[in-house]
């Protein structure tokens, strides 16, 4: 059986590919934040309570630390799947031949926007802004899984 995609088609199923990985990604990252929202108010709540808590305090901030892992690796995922979809963008557009190259120069347009900004002011991918929030919100995790462990051989006064 033969495949005869036009062009169009090409850019289309592409084009879908993308958008439909690019949405999963975001709607992700939206869910790891709604986790993390309810963990860490029930962290500080246990907090704020008595101190026969420690042990529920320790369990969610463990599950802080996987649940961050959990979502890293799945962003992994479904960075990678953007990528598969932007290459194959990429190449349709060199094929093309009609010089609008969107995908194509992206990462060199970045560069160059780049080139003359300070380092705060530096655009970033959504990519290293993502992994920054797993990695914060798991140093936390295991920093609550310390203090928890600590208030509970009173070796440090919380409430």
């Amino acid at each position: 059986m033969a495949n005869n995609f036009n062009s169009e088609q090409l850019v289309e199923h592409a084009w879908k590919y993308f958008i439909l990985h690019s949405t999963q990604r975001m709607t992700l990252f939206n869910y790891f934040l709604f986790i993390m929202a309810a963990l860490g108010a029930g962290i500080g709540a246990i907090l704020q309570a008595s101190d026969k808590l420690e042990y529920t305090g320790i369990y969610l901030s463990f599950l802080v630390v996987i649940v961050s892992i959990i979502f890293w690796k799945l962003d992994q995922r479904t960075s990678f799947l953007i990528k598969r979809s932007e290459n194959v963008l990429i190449d349709l557009e060199a094929r093309s031949g009609n010089g609008i190259e969107i995908f194509r120069n992206e990462e060199n347009n970045m560069l160059d926007e780049n080139s003359n900004r300070f380092l705060f002011n530096k655009i970033i991918t959504y990519g290293k802004i993502f992994r920054f929030t797993f990695c914060i919100t798991g140093t936390v995790g295991v920093i609550g899984i310390a203090m928890f462990v600590l208030k509970m051989f009173d070796c440090m006064p919380i409430s």
